[in-house]
């Protein structure tokens, strides 16, 4: 690629993620004054959620006709432009990035994730850069989860609470070689049961399968010990997706399963954070929360 068609592509990419961002904030704001509007008007439940999923909606009045099906340069910086190639230059070349630089959960995203210092930030990477159940299980990886509640001290969407569970119970209803597998839709009874067999066909073999099966339920039970603590978990948890509460039967009949605190843990340390995490005194405590 010449270094015109280069300086293109850069300042396209440029654009459309200062876009993307512009539009992420708008949309955020109108669902959160449409939560106001809501609150202030003492609908109930319906028409709440019917007020938030027409947020972004507007009136167009006649004198807007015109203007209204405008696109919104966004005031940052202006449109990125064609630019003539020189006549060396392949006509097949684009000047668009790469289809694969823009993929979601694509392994230059996943690559890319930061510890968030806030909570805005953790909202706008994982509905940016976690698209994919990869990339979501490996930005939750990345926090602290005694860091956790102080994370998310201004807000917590129930969006957020939703793809939190679901990620979690998509990873402990991963198949054995490490294949993805979709959420599983059956009982509580049904999955925890199966997940005993797992765990204990792991604890016999050992090596790498334990050590992953342990680091999952690890994860899985730090977060739902932290998620209670966050600022604005009752309200979140009030409005969540009710397949959010399945999943969360799910996910605690596992943890309930026989032998899941005698996982490999890699350190004395962490064998112990484990086994407290999973102590059915604390696991029923949290449960209640939920």
């Amino acid at each position: 690629m010449t270094p015109v068609a280069d300086e293109a592509a850069r300042i396209h990419e440029l654009h459309a993620g200062m876009a993307e961002a512009l539009d992420a904030d708008r949309k955020k704001q109108e669902i959160n004054d449409a939560k106001m509007r809501a609150v202030a008007q003492r609908v109930d439940y319906d028409q709440f959620c019917h007020l938030v999923a027409g947020a972004h909606l507007k009136p167009v009045k006649p004198i807007d006709k015109d203007t209204a099906a405008r696109d919104f340069n966004y005031f940052v910086m202006p449109a990125a432009r064609p630019v003539a190639l020189p006549a060396t230059v392949e006509t097949s070349t684009s000047l668009a990035p790469p289809a694969a630089a823009h993929a979601p959960g694509s392994a230059p995203g996943a690559a890319a994730l930061r510890v968030p210092k806030s909570g805005l930030d953790f909202h706008k990477a994982w509905r940016r850069q976690c698209k994919a159940q990869p990339a979501r299980v490996a930005y939750l990886r990345l926090i602290d989860a005694q860091l956790i509640p102080t994370l998310f001290q201004a807000e917590f969407e129930p969006d957020i609470l939703d793809g939190i569970v679901a990620s979690l119970d998509e990873l402990l209803a991963a198949v054995p070689d490490g294949g993805a597998g979709a959420a599983d839709e059956r009982d509580a009874a049904t999955v925890g049961a199966e997940f005993a067999l797992r765990v204990a066909a792991a604890l016999e073999t050992g090596g790498a399968d334990a050590e992953r099966l342990g680091d999952e339920v690890h994860l899985a039970a730090s977060w739902l010990h932290a998620l209670p603590e966050v600022n604005k978990f009752g309200l979140a948890r009030e409005f969540c997706d009710e397949r959010t509460h399945a999943a969360l039967g799910r996910i605690f009949a596992r943890l309930r399963a026989r032998g899941c605190g005698k996982l490999p843990r890699g350190s004395d340390r962490l064998q112990r954070e484990l086994k407290e995490l999973l102590a059915h005194g604390a696991l029923d405590e949290v449960a209640v929360k939920y």
